[in-house]
């Protein structure tokens, strides 16, 4: 391994001597495709949810409770006694075999086994919309969504630009994405909204050579310079 690591130590050396003797035409050139070349491995990398060293990210949060469901909902229920009655819910939420909410008809909170309900009723004045929704079935017959990976938005070349100066190839996060960027890559204190409460972030570092970074740019070079020798 330090073998490896000496071989490309050595090879940027030559490399860089190569670069301070080219025309600064091609040397721009050569280095805005290092640039693009950066950028994407940077985006390939924060789609993966990975740290520079390959180390996988702290995980999100699971987010706490569910939020209530807006569609009303009527059904018919078999009490436990046999006898049925109605019940009229304008905010619930479903867990497992069960839902809960405020019932109108009751006027006040109550919870539903969902295998009791007779019968689901159209709310007043509209269509019959059918049994419950598959968002509060239980985790048998449940529709399990994917988690939405982070910083899909952030690492979107609007987000995360690339550039190269007479000398260097860069890349980075502008503008507010950069404040953003900056507090989770470091893991700093934020407001989780404008006028919400501070939370602290776990570190993800967004950006950040490896190994095979280097590797590529090397051989990126080396394309060049056997393409310029031919010429």
């Amino acid at each position: 391994m330090a073998d490896r690591a000496d071989e490309l130590a050595r090879l940027k050396e030559i490399a860089s001597a190569f670069l301070e003797q080219m025309e600064p035409a091609a040397k721009s050139k050569l280095l805005r495709r290092f640039a693009h070349d950066i950028r994407r491995s940077q985006q390939r990398r924060i789609g993966s949810q990975l740290a520079p060293d390959g180390s996988p990210w702290p995980k999100r949060k699971a987010r706490e409770g569910k939020k209530p469901a807006t569609r009303a909902v009527r059904f018919l229920y078999r009490k436990s006694g046999g006898e049925i009655r109605l019940a009229d819910m304008r905010s619930w939420i479903g867990r497992g075999a069960m839902i809960t909410g405020f019932d109108r008809e009751a006027e006040g909170i109550r919870t539903f086994r969902k295998d009791r309900i007779a019968q689901h009723l159209p709310p007043a004045g509209d269509a019959d919309p059918g049994a419950l929704p598959d968002s509060i079935r239980g985790a048998r017959g449940g529709v399990r969504r994917k988690a939405q990976k982070m910083f899909t938005a952030l690492r979107s070349n609007a987000h995360l630009k690339a550039g190269a100066t007479p000398d260097e190839a860069w890349v980075a996060f502008t503008g507010q994405a950069s404040r953003i960027a900056r507090v989770h890559h470091y893991g700093l204190r934020d407001r989780v909204t404008p006028d919400g409460p501070e939370t602290d972030y776990p570190q993800r570092e967004l950006l950040g050579f490896s190994q095979a970074d280097d590797e590529h740019l090397l051989s990126r070079f080396l394309e060049h310079v056997g393409s310029a020798l031919k010429a």
